[in-house]
């Protein structure tokens, strides 16, 4: 099955897949955007039907757990000059202000993450790359920095780059939902691989906080065109005279 650009670009939209500038804790040390309430667990909501199952004890995000640097005054007043230059979308200038601090602050990973995004913008691809990785190096727990850097990959058309990019991240946090719904928009619509899209999709809806609707029209969706594919691959039945042969 052919998607549309139009549906491709929806789903990515939806979960954030697109080109995010990460601007409300870019001092950080993670950088982390909106991360899943790991911290509802006593929660109760109606069970989805697709999915009844035993509850889930889900793995807190690292970032979370980790005790958060020291930022300097300096550093957040810098931040307010980088936010106007991206959210004016003035990228050149917002290049210089991020190059300046992450050569400042070299152990704050945000900056770096936002360095990329900005130079991603530019279509400094190679160097895009680069600063995501240097968030990673500089904080492994950095969720943002392996998003970033597999979306640039996909975008490129680097898909097994992309998919090494999200295990990385998995390994890290293997409950991400966000990543587990990217890695399974890569496998369905890129690679063609529906089994292992299904296998995250479904582990994205296991771990969201709430039952997620879009998600769980993404798996119906995927398990129908799954049947079609199976019963266009199953052998023909024979006929009424090559049954009496």
């Amino acid at each position: 099955m052919v998607f549309t650009k139009p549906e491709i670009l929806s789903r990515c939209k939806h979960y954030r897949c697109n080109r995010v500038i990460l601007l409300a804790v870019l001092f950080l040390a993670a950088c982390q955007s909106s991360p899943p309430k790991d911290t509802e667990k006593d929660k109760t909501t109606e069970p989805d039907q697709a999915q009844v199952e035993a509850p889930i004890e889900r793995i807190p995000n690292p970032y979370e757990q980790a005790p958060k640097p020291e930022v300097a005054s300096e550093a957040k007043s810098e931040y307010a000059k980088i936010k106007e230059a991206m959210e004016k979308k003035q990228w050149e200038k917002a290049e210089g202000l991020l190059s300046l601090m992450v050569e400042t602050y070299p152990n704050l990973s945000g900056p770096y993450v936002n360095l990329g995004i900005v130079q991603r913008e530019l279509n400094k691809l190679e160097d895009a790359e680069q600063a995501f990785k240097y968030a990673i190096e500089v904080n492994v727990n950095n969720m943002d920095a392996y998003s970033q850097l597999g979306l640039l990959y996909r975008e490129q058309g680097k898909f097994v780059e992309a998919e090494a990019t999200y295990k990385k991240a998995l390994e890290v946090w293997p409950h991400n939902k966000d990543v587990h719904v990217a890695i399974g928009i890569l496998y369905d619509m890129y690679m063609g691989q529906f089994d292992n899209a299904m296998e995250h999709y479904q582990m994205a809806q296991k771990i969201s906080p709430e039952p997620d609707r879009k998600l769980k029209g993404w798996i119906v969706d995927l398990e129908r065109r799954m049947k079609e594919i199976a019963a266009k691959q199953a052998p023909a039945e024979p006929s009424a005279e090559e049954k009496q042969q």
